[in-house]
This record gives structure tokens, sequence and C-alpha cells, in this order.
């Protein structure tokens, strides 16, 4: 008995032993300090947004609206316990732990049926997983399908975006607004409207109010106009008109023009003379892309143009959304013009671009006869600043209106944002000018076949072969032990 106790007590003693343990303990104060660990980061109320692209993190715009709020609005989703869409469910979380004046509510459709009704007055019904923003008597509702983007262009709709913060800020901005944008547009010479664009719903999403103007019957432009669009006209504007919108922009108007190439050179002059009043002219040639990586799908006509440095850019720039121009013209900076006219250029064509003077046959990349070379402004924004007291004119002008056909902006992400974005830097609103929906697009990451079979060898062959080698190491040192 005594030998057994010797012996016991020297393998206690033992190096053996005294590894064992030693791992035994780091094992238990391993397992401690991730339970603690787990235990404190629960009961931490703030949570990391690891998505590619951040779709729950809140942008500035919308932390400087909600942390300019002073007054309680109420965000209530009309929907069953348990259906809850937990991607709309967080972001909700997101904006009331922000902002003590967001409350949050929640309706059932099924047992309470007619609470929706006082927020219906087109009495067509709020769908379940619809909101309700609300303060007092303002309200606005966000349909369920209004959270999220879809391409429709192919045979099946594919989710593009997630437009909940794009919705709701915007959404805050009009019920606490004491007065909303009026945006007219021009009609009476072949224009196009917002509805052709598919941007209506866009457009009432920024809060603006949406008029139309007919100079010819309009003494003149209303004195509640905030801007004008000018989308496309197929002919020029008489010249009472013309002089008609020239004395609105002189006290401090503020305009959007997109004008296409058009047959003759002379085919607009009166609307060519209020441009050159703003240090602009549109050159009616037909741009060329020589530059492939500037030339969607191959197509030199196509341009994806070089985004140049400013406000209405800086957020398609910083989320890298292209702008597809297809049938650009380019945009000439007069020498003789007034000092004071600040001409920033939007959108450039590259170097190895060259404009057509032959419209109707642009068939050939080479240069010909009357071809001028790149690269060329494609749009412009035009400050012409006022004295003292005074609102300073601040007018956009664009080479080409394709860019906003529905089937050219489902291409292209940053179209709708690029227009959206002029119409803001217009008004100066700064607070919405980057609020946009958030891509969840996923590019597919393509590998050669030499590819392939390298990350095949590491994972499945090389990963194993190290873990075997470090376990037989580990084996052989603590058999000598």
């Amino acid at each position: 008995m005594h030998v057994k106790t010797h012996t016991l007590f020297r393998s206690l003693r033992g190096s053996k032993f005294r590894h064992g343990g030693y791992a035994t303990l780091m094992i238990v104060a391993t397992l401690a300090v991730v339970v603690a660990v787990n235990i404190l980061v629960d009961q931490i109320p703030a949570k990391l947004d690891l998505t590619e692209n951040r779709l729950f993190s809140l942008s500035d715009e919308t932390i400087k609206i909600l942390d300019g709020l002073a007054n309680d609005v109420t965000v209530t989703s009309i929907i069953r316990k348990g259906n809850e869409d937990p991607t709309v469910k967080e972001i909700l979380a997101r904006y009331a732990q922000k902002s003590r004046h967001v409350q949050l509510a929640t309706v059932d459709p099924e047992r309470n049926p007619g609470w929706s009704k006082q927020y219906d007055p087109s009495g067509n019904g709020l769908r379940e997983g619809s909101l309700v923003v609300a303060r007092g008597t303002r309200f606005r509702t966000i349909d369920v399908f209004d959270m999220y983007n879809y391409d429709m262009s192919g045979q099946q709709p594919r989710l593009t975006g997630l437009s909940v913060e794009q919705k709701l800020s915007s959404a805050l901005l009009y019920v606490t607004a004491e007065r909303n944008i009026t945006a007219y547009a021009v009609q009476g010479h072949g224009e196009q409207t917002l509805a052709a664009y598919g941007l209506t719903s866009a457009v009432d999403g920024e809060n603006y109010q949406r008029r139309e103007l007919n100079l010819l019957t309009a003494a003149s432009v209303p004195a509640e106009a905030d801007m004008l669009l000018v989308l496309a006209p197929k002919s020029d504007f008489p010249a009472q008109e013309a002089e008609k919108l020239r004395a609105y922009l002189a006290s401090g108007g503020r305009a959007v023009f997109l004008l296409d190439v058009q047959n003759r050179a002379d085919a607009m002059p009166n609307i060519a003379g209020v441009l050159k009043s703003y240090g602009v002219a549109m050159q009616n040639l037909m741009v060329v892309e020589s530059d492939a990586n500037h030339a969607a799908y191959g197509n030199p006509l196509f341009l994806v143009p070089v985004q140049e440095s400013h406000d209405i850019l800086s957020p398609l720039r910083a989320k890298r959304y292209p702008i597809l121009m297809p049938f650009a013209q380019p945009i000439q900076t007069l020498e003789l013009r007034k000092r004071t006219l600040k001409i920033e250029p939007l959108l450039s064509s590259t170097a190895a671009s060259i404009a057509k003077s032959d419209t109707r046959n642009v068939a050939s990349l080479r240069r010909a006869p009357g071809d001028a070379l790149g690269p060329f402004t494609l749009a412009v924004a035009i400050t012409d600043p006022a004295e003292a007291g005074r609102k300073d004119t601040k007018i956009v002008v664009l080479g080409t209106s394709t860019f906003l056909v529905p089937e050219v902006a489902a291409q292209a992400p940053g179209n709708t944002d690029f227009f959206l974005n002029c119409m803001g830097w217009l008004k100066e609103k700064k607070d919405t000018i980057s609020i946009r929906a958030k891509s969840m697009i996923n590019f597919p990451l393509n590998l050669t076949d030499a590819q392939r079979w390298i990350f095949s060898a590491v994972v499945v062959i090389l990963m194993p072969l190290i873990i075997l080698g470090w376990g037989f190491i580990v084996w052989v040192r603590r058999r000598h032990l």
C-alpha cells in the first residue's frame, strides 16, 4: 500500500501531470473568459455593422436629421407579431436608439383592421408590412414594396437595393417640414414628363411638390416655383416664353436643362440664348467614346463618363456608382461670359473620345472633317452669385436626356441618383443629397481555371497537411515529456 501511495505521489509530481494540469487550467480559464465576454457584449446596446454595403448603418445625413428633431414622430409598423422583416426591424431600432423623438409602434392589421383608414385617404388599403410616419395630422406612408428596389428589365424581378433609410428619412423630413419644395416641369414644346421617366415616386419621395407649367398661357413663372425642369424639349421656346424664363432665372431662379442632340445646329436659338447668358453653349455634336473602359457593352455611343469632384457626385463616387450617358453632346464653356459666373464640370468624356458633326451617321469611330477631339464636358453646374440679400441663380445643364429612360436607368444605379442629386443641389438640400438606396447586388468572384485549382489544392490538400503535421509535432513532443 505504501509503495502504491508513493508511486501516486511521484506521478502527481511528474512533468506529465504538471503539463496536463496547466492545459486543463488554460482550457477552464479560456472558457470562463469567453463566457464573460459574451455576457458583457450582450449588455452593450451598440452593434457593429459588418455587411459589405453597411446596410444597417445610418448615414451622416440621417443622423443630422435625427439630431435636429424637436417634436415626437411616431413610426408605426402594420404587421402581425412574428411576421416582422428582420432587416426593417433592425433599421427602425437604430432610428429609435439615435433619437428619443422617434417612437416605434406596431398595429396588427387583423386585430385592428380599421386603424389604417385614417392614413389611407385613397381607400386602396395599406399592405401588411407598410410603415406610417406621423406627427400630429401630418403623415406619410411607406409601402412595403417601396422599401426594396428591384430591377424589372429581365424575365424575373431582381433585388438590387435596400431603400428603407432613404424612404424613412425622407418621411421624417416631410412630416416635420414647414413647407415643401415645388418643382415645375415645363410643358408645351414636346418635353418629356417625370412619369415617362418613371420618376414620379422618386421625386415625391424627396418631398417635392410636382407641378406643370405652360409658359404660353402663364403670365410668368409662378412665384412659388422653387425650380424648373426643362426635360428634353423637341422644339424651341418662342421669344416671349424665353423672356419669361430669363426673368425667372435673373431673380434667383433654379433650373435643370436636359437637352438632346438636334438635327440642326440652329434648332433652338432662343434656348441657346438663355444658356449663353450663363456662359455655356450646346455644341450639337454626338460624342463617341474610343476608350473601352468608358464605353458600356462595347458601344461607343453608350458613355460611362468620368465623374468630376462636386457635391452632386460625391455620394456616387463614394459608392462607386457608375453613370450611363447614351447619345450625349458636348457642352462648351464660353470665353466671353460674366466674370462672376461659376461653371463647374460634372461629367466628362475621356481624351480618347471624339465628337461627330454628322449626328445621323456615327457608325465610324474614325475622325472625319468637322469632328472634334476630346475630352468633352457632358454636364455642368452653374452658379451666378447674387448681391447680398438676394438668391443666387443656379442651373444644371446636361447634354442628353436618354440616361433617364427607364430601360437605361435600370442598368446604371447612378443615373436616377445623379438626377435627384442635381435637384437637391439646386435647392441646397444637403441633408438628403446622399441618402440613397443601398445596393444589395452581389457580384460573383470570377476565377480562372488555374486559380480554381490553386484554391482547391490549398483548401483540400495543403491546409489538412499543415494541421496533421502540427498535430504530429505536438504528439512527438508530448511523448518525450
